[in-house]
């Protein structure tokens, strides 16, 4: 069972159904028909429609009302026309709209492009040219009587819909103009887009920034999008399907349909129709997807130097391997937080001189500020760390305009602009007057990105500043300037002058490296920003726009809480979680303050695990801007178009916020409002083989893992896709030493392929299966066998990977996964279980053992027998809350990974191996799961077999122990049955919401009692 929140209403009819609603086409006419029409691609008529036809679609204009829809190849309707008509003009000042009501052929009924006049209700007539193409329509509206006009073109409606940008997360009904956000508007609770209606899709800063109307519509295997730069219409409700623009002076030009019916073509449809409109992306370059670091993030808006340098040289030190850092504000000269302070666009003029009797809002900041900018300079260059500036393209105005320009803190260079024409200008060419802007306080001038000449003298400028890169932060409220691509041209040009671009600001395309979605505040959802649940609708609607190199904001948001608080803790590390499966990650404040040691390290552990997967991210992200398909975030309906469970996953009810991270990880942190109680969810395998990158359980989907434990100190993944991860390791001085392949047992037959940019990689898994004593990887390239490791957890084959050389697997035999896999139900009768609730809501599980089979501990390697452990998951409660939590870790991830493999060297097809390694460092006890149903607890499922019907109690703890690692597993063929001893203990870890072995000694010894308790901390039951 999916226990998704159901998509309602048009989303709903169109999700089950497969059919979305509206008019019917002229009698005689079916889609199927209209394409046999047309006989082959280009344009056609009837005595009732105008035929388009391509080579995945057919699109049929109903003369009466231009009420044109589209059909796929088969003759299925994607996009069905609409009830009424399928266009409509309102003049400004005029009461209505007027719809059309006929349309005439003007063209060649042969020819390559549609013209058509289409008669409008009030007696006028425009005329739309329709220019189709083997896998898209583009439709133009011309010569309009009156101007300027808004003009709609609208289908029936469809669904379920995702995108739309930085708009993407606003809830339905919000206000055009709430500005700033949080308080103004509401958070999309959803990420599918059905019942949204907005008529002014246009850059408003704050959480509208990254404007796009880019639809796409995965079930059908269509997209959508309306280019323009003004006031922009959409609106999907159970009624229509709208694009348009208001205040058009002469034609809208265009609105696109994507019709290829294969997602990833989609996706190339569009990057290139976006870049026949001028909005290109920029390369991303690999820096910003190392660790980074935000001033604003640790300090606010009070950085200063020896702060900035303290923190950084925290991060450092505490074993952060960071790669960039920004300092958004208060390096400019002046009084900091006073209307006479200057501004990133001081170019140049750092806050490095003392003024005498300077009064700062924010008591106690050094004068000056930043006494030595080089030395901050230094410490970012010898530490290998790009430094980032805070960027705007708005000026203070003159105090004539309402502005509060100050010569001596901002230099000459306002004046210079205006003197050669460098902002945007109202209509009798003086410099139009932004009036509220987050920053600076007053009255504002933007600089024109339409003007090369601008653009250029910008650039210039820049350079004074003498750092890396920028984080481009414009927030400009009112009036609305209906000019959303005027940072993309500025921002291209910083690039191509070799800055490093963190975009806010853009239209439709990523003009940088990276893209950051608006800020995140530490809350449970009382306002837009303080809302959790936002993040996750954010960014993937962000993503299904095309953007894909995506960063979230850094770890715990905007400065608060103290780091102390218990609630912020859990909060820093859910959130922490959830960033690690995004492109970028980052943080302000240092993990190493938090209240809880395990949470300071487990965050530590996650952070080393990014910087880890650098080669693996850094691929993703240059394949989707080769591609335009948003392969380094992709969003589960965009990835799996063709599965209906997967349209409503991502909502604030069920909270199933998952993601394809790359080829090969799908993401499945517990995140949300709820983050303080929260320690499962249900995850959504969708079809093929999945492995949880954790604990090596391995499932094949489609199905839903209820109620699936997720601790803190885990990457919350699963590894399915391509199967394929490329990590890098680094020695004891930090240094990048070598490269890894992982590849995972889940597919034979596929290819993954890899890139830096420059050079390219293949990996070909051309195995029959995946035995290790019969599996081969050889170097192509450089044509030799390659040795290799198996993981002894999820049974992954690990190798040295050199850039530009490509591997094969071969061999294998037959099996079906790298280790034994137990398939079988146990048929032992389990004991009874006891359970009491104490005084502080503790719950408390005990059982005595089964007669005939006394408890015994084994002396010995209990550090071995607990990796080992780790060896077998199954998914049912008991299991999964076992692997929900560890003890704590005492190595950095990567090099705990290293150790956890089992090294063989292989020289052939059944080669002799040498096996060696080191052991584990951390301690990891068993646990036990409390459903709140009582005592009972569900029996463990099977991996790759029968799903077990009923309940049964928990049997006693040896033969559970013995049934889960070792003596009831099935071996393979031939292979021996693998005993191992029982764990004596393991440390018990206070984290509420798991549950541990009760400790009674840390090393070898026997227990003295008869029975063995399990205990779950802080939940009551």
């Amino acid at each position: 069972m999916t226990r998704t929140r159901p998509l309602t209403g048009l989303a709903g009819l169109v999700a089950g159904t497969m059919v979305a609603t509206g008019a019917a086409l002229p009698a005689g006419v079916t889609p199927s028909a209209a394409a046999a029409a047309a006989g082959r691609p280009g344009v056609s008529e009837t005595a009732d429609t105008v035929i388009v036809r391509g080579d995945t679609y057919t699109m049929t204009i109903v003369k009466d009302g231009f009420r044109y829809g589209f059909a796929d190849a088969t003759g299925r309707p994607t996009l069905p026309p609409h009830s009424e008509s399928g266009l409509r003009v309102q003049p400004d000042g005029a009461g209505a709209f007027a719809d059309a009501v006929d349309t005439d052929l003007v063209s060649n009924p042969n020819a390559a492009t549609a013209v058509l006049d289409v008669e409008l209700a009030d007696g006028s007539a425009v005329r739309v040219h329709v220019h189709p193409s083997p896998t898209t329509v583009r439709i133009t509206v011309d010569e309009l009587a009156a101007a300027p006009a808004t003009v709609d073109l609208r289908t029936a409606p469809a669904g379920p819909a995702y995108g739309l940008g930085d708009y993407g997360a606003h809830a339905d009904g919000q206000p055009d103009e709430g500005t700033p956000c949080s308080g103004n508007v509401e958070a999309r609770p959803t990420l599918e887009l059905t019942g949204i209606v907005l008529d002014n899709v246009t850059n408003q800063g704050s959480c509208k920034r990254f404007i796009s109307t880019f639809m796409v519509f995965p079930q059908q295997g269509v997209a959508q999008v309306l280019f323009d730069d003004g006031q922009k219409r959409v609106a999907l409700t159970e009624t229509e399907n709208r694009l348009g623009v208001a205040g058009i002076a002469d034609r809208l030009d265009a609105v696109h349909y994507f019709l290829a019916g294969d997602i990833k073509r989609v996706y190339a449809d569009y990057k290139k129709a976006r870049e026949a409109h001028g909005y290109v992306d920029v390369e991303p370059r690999p820096d910003l997807f190392e660790l980074g670091w935000e001033a604003y993030g640790a300090l606010a808006w009070n950085t200063y130097q020896t702060s900035v340098e303290e923190t950084v040289q925290g991060f450092l030190d505490h074993g952060y391997p960071l790669g960039w850092g920004v300092v958004g504000s208060g390096f400019w000269p002046g009084p900091r937080g006073r209307p006479a302070e200057g501004t990133t666009n001081s170019f140049g003029m750092w806050d490095d001189t003392e003024e005498p009797g300077r009064e700062d809002s924010q008591p106690g900041l050094p004068n000056p500020r930043y006494p030595d900018p080089d030395r901050l300079k230094s410490l970012f260059a010898d530490n290998e760390l790009d430094l980032l500036l805070g960027a705007r393209n708005n000026f203070k105005a003159l105090p004539a305009d309402g502005g509060n320009h100050n010569p001596v803190h901002d230099g000459p260079f306002m004046e210079e602009a205006v003197a050669a024409g460098h902002f945007l200008e109202d209509a009798d060419g003086t410099p139009a007057v932004v009036t509220r802007a987050q920053f600076p306080s007053g009255a504002s001038y933007v600089l024109d990105g339409s003007d090369p000449a601008a653009v250029e003298w910008y650039v210039d400028k820049m350079r004074a500043w003498g750092v890396d890169g920028w984080k481009e932060d414009t927030m400009l409220y009112a009036p609305d300037l209906h000019r959303d691509g005027n940072w993309n041209p500025v921002q291209t040009a910083l690039a191509g002058a070799g800055d490093l671009l963190m975009v806010r600001n853009a239209a439709y395309s990523v003009p940088g490296d990276i893209i950051r979605i608006n800020d995140t505040i530490y809350g449970t959802g009382g306002v837009y920003h303080e809302d959790p649940d936002r993040m996750p609708v954010n960014l993937l609607n962000m993503a299904a726009s095309g953007a894909g190199n995506l960063y979230p904001d850094y770890v715990g948001g905007t400065p608060g809480p103290s780091l102390t608080d218990p609630a912020y803790m859990d909060y820093f590390m859910r959130n922490a979680q959830f960033n690690a499966m995004t492109p970028v990650l980052s943080f302000g404040k240092g993990p190493w303050d938090l209240g809880r040691a395990d949470y300071a390290e487990q965050v530590k552990e996650l952070a080393l695990w990014h910087d880890g997967l650098h080669p693996y991210v850094y691929d993703a992200v240059l394949d989707g801007h080769a591609t335009g398909y948003p392969a380094a975030m992709t969003p589960l309906p965009i990835a799996y178009p063709d599965d209906e469970n997967t349209y409503g996953l991502v909502n604030d009810e069920t909270r199933q916020y998952e993601w394809m991270f790359g080829e090969s990880l799908l993401a499945t942190p517990v995140f949300g409002a709820d983050f303080e109680t929260a320690r499962t969810r249900d995850v959504y395998l969708p079809a093929g083989k999945w492995i949880d990158y954790e604990t090596g359980a391995v499932f094949t989907g489609p199905r839903t893992l209820d109620d699936y434990a997720i601790g803190t100190d885990r990457v919350p993944a699963f590894v399915g896709g391509k199967g394929v991860l490329v990590t890098r390791d680094r020695d004891d001085s930090g240094d990048v030493a070598g490269m890894t392949a992982e590849v995972y047992p889940i597919a034979t037959g596929s290819r993954y392929e890899w890139t830096d940019g420059s050079a390219r990689s293949r990996v070909l898994n051309a195995n029959t299966g995946w035995d290790a004593a019969t599996l081969r990887i050889t170097d192509r390239t450089a044509g030799q066998a390659v040795p290799f490791e198996v993981d002894e957890v999820t049974g992954a084959f690990r190798f040295a990977f050199e850039p530009g050389h490509d591997y094969v697997l071969s061999g294998g035999g037959r099996a079906a996964h790298s280790l034994p896999v137990e398939t079988a139900v146990p048929a032992a009768a389990p004991a009874g279980v006891a359970y009491e609730v104490g005084a502080d809501g503790q719950v408390t599980l005990s059982w005595l053992p089964v007669d005939g089979r006394p408890v015994v501990h084994r002396r010995g390697h209990w550090r071995r027998a607990v990796r080992l452990g780790r060896r077998r998951q199954h998914h049912g409660d008991v299991h999964r809350a076992r692997h929900a939590g560890s003890g704590a870790r005492h190595v950095h991830r990567r090099r705990r990974q290293r150790r956890r493999f089992r090294s063989t060297l292989r020289t052939g097809h059944g080669g002799s191996g040498r096996q060696h390694g080191r052991r584990h460092r951390h301690e990891r006890g068993l646990a036990a799961h409390v459903r709140s149903r009582g005592p009972r607890l569900r029996r463990d499922r099977p991996m790759g077999g029968q799903q077990p019907s009923g309940l049964r109690r928990v049997e006693d703890p040896l033969q559970l122990h013995r049934r889960l690692h070792g003596d009831l597993v099935r071996p393979a063929a031939g292979r021996p049955v693998r005993r191992r001893g029982l764990v004596p203990a393991a440390h018990q870890q206070h984290d509420a919401g798991r549950l541990h072995h009760h400790a009674h000694r840390r090393h070898h010894g026997r227990s003295s009692r008869p029975d063995l308790r399990w205990r779950e901390l802080g939940v009551a039951r």
